[in-house]
Parts: C-alpha cells; sequence; structure tokens
C-alpha cells in the first residue's frame, strides 16, 4: 500500500505539507527502530529527513507525534490528513468481503493482515510500548486497534451472513479470536522474533481460524 492508494486530493501547498510530513516519517520510522524512540531527537529526525527543525514542529509539535505520524504512514501509506481514515477502504479488504467461498476468504484476510503488518508491526509495537503515560500515544494505539478490530469484524459478518460460522459462535467472539490470531503480538512472535515467513505465519493463521470460526472448511491434512 502506498500512499498513492488512498491520497486524498490537495492544492500545493497542502501537497508540500504531506510530502514533508512523509520524509519526517521515513527518517522518523528508521531512526527510531534503528536508534530506539527514547534516544531518537527531534534535532536528529530533522536531520535525517533534510529538513529544519522548525519544519518538523511545525508538521508534528511533539516527539510523540512524529510516532503518531510513523504509525498512520506504516498502516495507511501517509499520515492521517492526508489519507483515508477507513481502513475497509483498502483494496485487500474489499476482495475479502466480496470473496464467496469462506476458505479462500479467511485466507485472503490473513495475507491482507500479512501485509499490513509486515509493514506496521514494528511501529505498532513501538507505540504501545511508549503508550502508557503518554495520552498521544495511547490514543493512538487505541485508534489503531480498533480500526484492525472493525475490519476483522467485516470477515466475521461476511462468515456469519453466509451461514458458515461454527454454530454457538457469535459475531463479538469470533471478532476476538480473529483479533488475537492476526494480532501485531503473534506476527512479532513469530516472524520478527522467531524468523517465520510472511507466508508461513499467514498459512498458520488461515488454518487456524478455519479451524476455529469456519471448521466446515477446516483440512487438517492442508
Amino acid at each position: 500500500m502506498t500512499s498513492s492508494d488512498t491520497a486524498i486530493p490537495r492544492d500545493g501547498r497542502a501537497a508540500r505539507a504531506a510530502a514533508s510530513r512523509a520524509r519526517i516519517a521515513e527518517a522518523a520510522t528508521r531512526l527510531f527502530l534503528g536508534d530506539g524512540y527514547g534516544p531518537t531527537t527531534i534535532t536528529a529526525v530533522g536531520r535525517a529527513a533534510g529538513l529544519g527543525v522548525q519544519t518538523v514542529y511545525y508538521s508534528y509539535p511533539s516527539k510523540s507525534d512524529i510516532l503518531v505520524g510513523c504509525l498512520d504512514h506504516a498502516v495507511d501509506g501517509a499520515d492521517r490528513r492526508d489519507a483515508a481514515p477507513d481502513l475497509a477502504d483498502q483494496p485487500w479488504v474489499r476482495a475479502v468481503v466480496a470473496e464467496p467461498d469462506p476458505a479462500r476468504r479467511v485466507f485472503l484476510h490473513a495475507r491482507g493482515a500479512a501485509e499490513l503488518l509486515g509493514r506496521a508491526a514494528a511501529v505498532q509495537d513501538l507505540v504501545r510500548a511508549h503508550a502508557v503515560g503518554d495520552p498521544v500515544l495511547h490514543a493512538a494505539w487505541e485508534r489503531d486497534e480498533a480500526r484492525r478490530r472493525a475490519v476483522h469484524r467485516l470477515l466475521v459478518e461476511a462468515c456469519d451472513r453466509d451461514g458458515v460460522l461454527r454454530p454457538g459462535l457469535d459475531v463479538e467472539r469470533a471478532t476476538d479470536v480473529v483479533a488475537l490470531v492476526l494480532g501485531p503480538e503473534t506476527w512479532n512472535a513469530l516472524v520478527r522474533r522467531g524468523g517465520w515467513s510472511a507466508l508461513a505465519w499467514a498459512r498458520w493463521a488461515h488454518r487456524t481460524l478455519l479451524a476455529d470460526l469456519v471448521p466446515s472448511r477446516w483440512d487438517p491434512e492442508a
């Protein structure tokens, strides 16, 4: 996903501001993940982005706001001021909802989640780690979780609509399961620390979700 997929048309001045935010987010993400969030200064971010410190402050008033911008760019490809706010507008989510075969629908969802987490999980982990006591980052983490949950609920509702959701499993509990299996925690544990490939993670998530949500389509030999 690039910013062109979700960008909102802007005039010249706004386009330049959006470009500055993108440069800041790219530089800050590299520094935060490489050198650590605490040691990285706003001056260092500006230097890495090739922008003056005042331009950085104009774009993001605090280091917390910069990290939120990094999260926005990782998830959406652009700052929230420059991108569509609904994850359901992303092409992979629309493909999941439109897919008629339940087993393939679950796989498309797991693969789309893998693509998203491949871009964003490291930044999400950083936001969560520093959210305690920081209202800006806490709000950003809660917003990110709510957005991901809303997308996972679309998968569950499609399965429920087609009558393939496991009997006795309601939409809320099923959404809990999807949010857990496809959460950044499992991605970080298995891919970032365990060395799994993104495809191996997606296949594991696919089998796990089918077994619990749509057991009629689960093949234990697959």
